[in-house]
């Protein structure tokens, strides 16, 4: 910590007060899978430090390069070249976790044990909007409030639109988890199309949900999805998809139970 001398009020004191370490900067990237035709719907987020961005980014270029990619890198187009840079962005994913550069979080929900009309009027669309919330709330801000200020960015869409009216419910709570106030600085929705982080994790992401659905065991779906749905899965080290382990914060797996079950 630095210390810094300040004028002294009065001409005996002279002590030394140290001045407050700047709070690192988080930010946390988010997307939804899985919501429409699925059992299980996963949210997902990525924490990342803002200084680690550009390593990352340089990362990612170089397996665009690698590859001549043109365009967005997103899990819906993982058929073209045998979904290669899929591949290397999900292998990248786990890398960087290894290093400690990035942290990963998914939260699963069984869509058909909800009663969407308890959600609110846009009934599933809320049901997932909710569900982000649940994920902001108990990872970013649980995880990181006490040490940084969190900037968090949504894939833009129907079911994240209204997460930045949230920004002060976000903050009331993390202040009781986290004894700092407004840890939340923006929660502000990005396009995956212009947004490079997004499409990392939606990778990832989309290859996980495939593998909680068990689509990587169904006909009809590319081999190409099934290899990279098993490759994501084997690559997490868990025994198995079900239940939870949300005490890691660098990996973390969330089968949520909704409160009021369908009736």
């Amino acid at each position: 910590m630095t210390t810094i001398y300040l004028p002294s009020p009065t001409p005996s004191s002279d002590e030394p007060v140290e001045a407050e370490k700047p709070r690192k900067q988080i930010l946390y990237f988010c997307d939804e899978s899985s919501q429409s035709d699925d059992t299980y719907m996963a949210v997902a987020g990525i924490a990342v430090a803002k200084d680690a961005i550009p390593y990352i980014l340089g990362r990612m270029t170089e397996i665009r390069d690698r590859f001549g990619k043109q365009g967005e890198v997103k899990w819906k187009n993982a058929k073209s070249r045998n979904g290669q840079v899929h591949e290397a962005y999900i292998r990248l994913l786990f890398d960087l976790i290894d290093e400690g550069r990035l942290h990963f979080h998914i939260k699963f929900a069984r869509m058909d044990e909800y009663d969407h009309k308890l959600s609110g009027p846009r009934r599933k669309i809320d049901t997932v909007s909710k569900s982000f919330f649940q994920l902001l709330l108990h990872r970013p801000v649980a995880y990181y409030g006490h040490e940084a200020d969190i900037y968090i960015h949504p894939d833009d869409g129907n079911c994240t639109a209204q997460l930045k009216d949230q920004i002060g419910a976000l903050n009331f709570v993390g202040r009781k988890l986290c004894g700092k106030p407004n840890v939340v600085k923006i929660v502000q929705p990005r396009s995956s199309e212009r947004e490079p982080m997004l499409q990392l994790l939606d990778c990832t992401l989309g290859a996980l949900a495939a593998y909680r659905n068990s689509r990587h065991e169904l006909e009809g779906i590319s081999d190409t999805k099934k290899r990279l749905a098993c490759l994501a899965f084997e690559l997490t080290g868990w025994p198995d998809i079900t239940g939870s382990c949300y005490n890691k914060r660098n990996l973390s797996r969330w089968n949520s139970v909704p409160r009021f079950k369908k009736s």
